[in-house]
């Protein structure tokens, strides 16, 4: 009997020590997350931008070369991208009306030797009375029409540079780089100027195209001086000479024309990078790290009343130190959340 009051009462010690602790355990408080802000400012509204651009020329700054006879392609002597001087030989065509060249040169040649004599006859004879004065004119005015057919002749055939009468050279008028061939060994070619077979671009004329888009055309103005940076990264400078007003309905971006301080390691079409270094006024910098970059978007967090708020903004560009951004959408009195890409992850 006494072994049953001790189990009980042992059991009854438990059963209050449980309802102890039950009473007594509080429930945990949640983990308060804290995050780090920042204001926005004005320190760093200098806004660094690169915009892609290619070399180009202007309207004169191509020299069309079409060939002055008809022939056949014999050799060519540059390829494009090469430097030429003023004289240097392009190419050879294997002439086809040359030997009518010829003939015709010793066909006015003999007539004008014809035509002198006959005009020294007439003079003797006209002093004699045996003719009249106009036959003597008339004599006297067919040989200067035969000179300057003559004359004509050899101009044409030394404008050709003909070679024992069977070769044309062609050769570069200007100082400058081959920006294309349109013919090959072997092809026929005809004296047609609207069909021209090389071209060569003046370096004098080199100008940097850039296409960019009209909301970043404010970071262009006349007389601008810009960094035109080359594929193998070295840097030249270079200024705004026009920027056109014409907006380009496909793509939605207009043309900035750049002349470069010097076109020596410029070639035609090569691709170059615009680095434009601009001061805006009334915009807002905040780092680089509150940003988000999601669906083409770009977007920051808010602490707002300790809630996180996500808003979209729009970024300008990067400041000159590379670790801020330009950017409008947010007020001054805004706490931007840092590290933002960890919010995402959360």
């Amino acid at each position: 009997m006494r072994k049953i009051v001790l189990l009980q009462t042992a059991l009854a010690f438990l059963i209050f020590s449980c309802n102890e602790n039950k009473e007594t355990a509080k429930p945990s408080e949640p983990n308060t997350v804290t995050y780090q802000t920042v204001s926005p400012s004005t320190q760093y509204s200098k806004v660094l931008k690169i915009f892609p651009a290619n070399v180009s020329f202007t309207p004169d700054g191509v020299v069309n070369l079409s060939p002055p006879i008809n022939g056949q392609i014999d050799a060519i002597y540059v390829k494009v991208g090469d430097n030429v001087r003023k004289g240097t030989t392009l190419l050879k065509i294997k002439a086809l009306d040359i030997p009518d060249i010829q003939s015709n040169y010793l066909s006015v040649k003999a007539q004008l030797q014809e035509a002198k004599r006959i005009y020294e006859l007439n003079k003797s004879l006209y002093e004699v009375g045996a003719i009249s004065k106009n036959d003597l004119i008339a004599s006297e005015m067919n040989v200067k029409q035969l000179e300057y057919t003559l004359k004509g002749i050899e101009e044409k055939q030394r404008l050709l540079n003909v070679k024992n009468f069977s070769d044309f050279y062609l050769k570069s008028p200007i100082d400058g780089v081959i920006y294309e061939i349109d013919t090959s060994i072997g092809s026929r070619v005809q004296a047609d100027s609207s069909q021209p077979i090389i071209k060569i671009a003046d370096k004098r004329k080199f100008i940097v195209v850039a296409n960019v888009y009209e909301k970043d055309s404010k970071f262009f103005s006349n007389n601008d001086t810009v960094d035109i940076i080359l594929d193998d990264k070295t840097t030249i400078t270079g200024k705004v000479f026009y920027i056109s007003d014409v907006l380009d309905p496909d793509t939605k971006t207009v043309k900035i024309y750049i002349k470069p301080s010097t076109t020596e390691n410029l070639k035609a079409n090569m691709f170059v990078s615009i680095k434009v270094s601009k001061l805006f006024n009334g915009y807002l910098s905040i780092p680089k790290n509150a940003i988000i970059f999601k669906d083409n978007k770009f977007f920051v967090y808010l602490l707002k009343d300790n809630k996180l708020v996500k808003k979209e903004i729009d970024v300008i560009g990067d400041s000159e130190d590379n670790n801020y951004a330009i950017v409008n959408g947010i007020s001054k009195d805004d706490k931007v959340v840092l590290n933002a890409i960890n919010i995402e992850g959360e």
